[in-house]
């Protein structure tokens, strides 16, 4: 009962303060932008950005903000409240395979890991395409998960994991069939139940996940020809697979392996224990229970490798995004549920308090850590040190708990400290990131200053978001020849670090002024430990008083 109080409320942090932020520019402009855009335009079929088309991703994440504006407006909180709830269906996921893997209780305790992941709070703010693949993939595993363990509605589970996987492949593209499958037949290999492939209704499943994508793609087609989609599944697909998106960046196979357990920070840790107790569930024969279809034992397989396979195939790519691997998260929450409920949250099992106390003093050093590099100096951030002393304080008064052999309250405790950190940090400490984002104020001064002819570029520094606050096309200028050209007439902003090179274009081009400078910051770890001051960026004109 507590812990459904304490999830009822988390969940609402989801939806605090969503327009306290402008835009996250690693991602989220685009899906502010062009959502925009095709409500302006009318046309729903191509997306576009900075007046080029953007054909490089599926629709379906354009759409569901291009809905949403259509209802409330256009507004970076209304496109954020279509993350939030990419973010709910993903604890509701974690809850449902949670309760079909022991009990309501597990699915409880498996949505409470998700809703105070701070990861996952930060990502139902500023990622929407990850945060709705991740919902789509894990909703496909969530129906097939109770097709095995309610037999007698399993073909309306399999007709909605259809339904499910063609709304990933026009969200994200193949990638949300593929995987998927691969689980299965891993799966249906080691159970020995290729029999039961008979079963899946593939016949009006394949029918289903066609009257998803095929639409838009023939759209596509009949406007443009073969070759945006050639491209998509060619490029986005199979060179990014085989090439880094960004050469000389090669990231080790173990990218994913720290990436795993920091997602779900701090209750991760105790995947440790699923993955010790793993010998009696990959050997089906250990246990007569075992082999039975639709039992807990052969769920946690079906989830080890739901988390092993999409773990080693992105770890085999050559382009490594600590996102990719983001839908194995509801896997693992419930995995540590599963683990939680079974040991009665460590009260019968030493292994499990042990690495709950270990998570409980992480969550204190890393309370500590935000307090020092947050609270004072160049970076500092209003409510850095309240957040601090939650963490901290949280995190000793787990490990006082589990001393005194109150282990449910140790949970329960650790679970409210980061529910209140998550308040705090999203109420507080965030909206104070906003001296950091130059583009809100970089467009504030265009609109005070220019007119509505005036061109905006940008040289070697493209913030997508001014796209969006300029209300304009934004010209990415490479060479100091382009910017020459640029400022040869009246009216020209360019946005550009304060470094050599704008020293370079004051002297090729006289008669320029800083119409404005802000901080900018990019979340360097090694920044921070230095102490260098944050980096400038310079909005500079030709229209000067």
């Amino acid at each position: 009962m507590h812990a459904t109080w304490l999830l009822l409320a988390a969940l609402p942090v989801f939806f605090l303060a969503l327009d306290a932020n402008s835009i996250w520019d690693a991602n989220e402009a685009f899906y502010v932008e062009t959502p925009r855009q095709m409500v302006e335009s009318g046309d729903y079929v191509t997306p576009t950005f900075n007046d080029a088309e953007r054909v490089n991703k599926p629709v379906l994440s354009y759409w569901i903000v291009a809905g949403l504006y259509q209802m409330f407006g256009v507004s970076v909180g209304v496109e954020r409240l279509g993350i939030a709830l990419g973010a709910l269906a993903i604890i509701a996921v974690a809850f449902l395979i949670g309760r079909a893997l022991r009990s309501p209780a597990t699915g409880v305790i498996a949505a409470l890991i998700l809703a105070t992941a701070p990861r996952l709070v930060m990502h139902g703010r500023r990622i929407f395409i990850d945060i709705y693949i991740t919902a789509f993939m894990a909703l496909t595993l969530a129906c097939f998960v109770l097709a095995e363990r309610h037999p007698e509605h399993r073909r309306r589970y399999l007709l909605l994991m259809y339904g499910c996987i063609g709304m990933g492949m026009l969200t994200k593209g193949p990638i949300a069939l593929v995987l998927p499958g691969l689980v299965c037949a891993l799966w249906f290999t080691f159970e020995r139940r290729w029999a039961d492939v008979r079963r899946l209704a593939l016949l009006p499943g394949l029918g289903i996940v066609l009257a998803v994508v095929v639409p838009w793609y023939a759209a596509i087609v009949t406007r443009h020809g073969w070759g945006p989609v050639t491209g998509f599944f060619l490029g986005e697909n199979v060179d990014r697979y085989l090439s880094s998106m960004v050469p000389g960046d090669a990231r080790p196979f173990w990218f994913y392996l720290p990436v795993l357990f920091s997602d779900l920070f701090p209750w991760a840790l105790l995947l440790i224990m699923p993955l010790l107790y793993a010998a009696p569930v990959w050997v089906a024969r250990r246990w007569p229970e075992a082999q039975d279809v639709g039992t807990p034992a052969s769920i946690r397989r079906l989830l080890w490798w739901w988390i092993v396979a999409i773990v080693v195939v992105f770890s085999l790519s050559e382009t490594k995004q600590d996102l990719y691997i983001f839908p194995v998260v509801p896997a693992v929450a419930a995995l540590v549920a599963d683990v939680l409920v079974r040991f009665e949250f460590g009260r019968r099992h030493r292994g499990v308090k042990a690495i709950l106390a270990v998570a409980a003093m992480l969550s204190a050093v890393a309370g500590g850590l935000i307090g020092s590099l947050f609270r004072d100096g160049a970076y500092a951030l209003d409510g850095a040190g309240l957040a601090s002393a939650v963490l901290v304080g949280g995190g000793v008064l787990t490990v006082v708990w589990l001393a005194l052999a109150r282990e449910r309250t140790a949970v329960l405790t650790l679970a409210g400290t980061f529910v209140l950190f998550n308040y705090v940090f999203v109420s507080v400490v965030l909206p104070s990131v906003e001296r950091f984002k130059p583009t809100p104020a970089f467009a504030g001064v265009i609109a005070a200053r220019g007119t509505p002819d005036d061109r905006v570029g940008s040289y070697h520094y493209m913030l997508p978001s001014l796209v969006y606050y300029a209300n304009r096309p934004v010209v990415e200028l490479d060479t100091p020849e382009q910017v020459r050209d640029f400022y040869s007439r009246p009216g020209g902003w360019v946005m550009m670090r304060e470094d050599a090179r704008f020293e370079d274009v004051r002297r090729e081009v006289p008669g320029l002024c800083v119409a404005d400078s802000r901080p900018v910051f990019e979340a360097q770890l090694g920044q921070l430990l230095d102490r260098r001051l944050p980096g400038r960026v310079l909005l500079v004109t030709n229209r000067c008083p």
